[in-house]
């Protein structure tokens, strides 16, 4: 089985905008031996989004809907632990991106020994620390 993480970036276009997503990373994510999983801080992302507005989807009538939405694509949320935040601590802090939620998304992925799947280019910094990275270019 292959086994990664997406960022909240990928949920969305997961959700919504399927078009978004390379075709490189849609071979990923639609390979019958795929499990995707996404972090609770990704999930509280998303709900934020949507509950300030930001994130508008017909299939969501209130923000409890993303949670099986989330289940129907067979995404499994793993929460946060010590292990995830002690590896959060060791990681540098780079000038150019200092998204905290970013770092512990990161954080558990290096920790858990997962790829991470994200359109954001800044992840590439934290290769060094040992993250297993794919780019969704668009």
């Amino acid at each position: 089985m292959n086994r990664y993480y997406i960022d909240t970036n990928i949920l969305i276009f997961i959700a919504m905008d399927r078009d978004s997503i390379h075709r490189d990373v849609m071979k990923i994510i639609d390979k019958y031996d795929t499990q995707l999983y996404t972090s609770t801080v990704c999930v509280q992302e998303l709900i934020h989004l949507y509950q300030i507005g930001k994130l508008s989807y017909k299939k969501f009538k209130t923000a409890k809907d993303i949670f099986s939405h989330i289940a129907e694509a067979g995404i499994k949320i793993i929460p946060i632990t010590e292990r995830h935040l002690m590896a959060y601590a060791g990681l540098p802090l780079h000038d150019n991106h200092n998204d905290p939620n970013d770092r512990l998304i990161i954080a558990q992925a290096i920790s858990d020994k997962i790829t991470l799947i994200s359109s954001d280019t800044k992840f590439k910094l934290y290769q060094e620390q040992g993250l297993k990275f794919v780019f969704n270019r668009r």
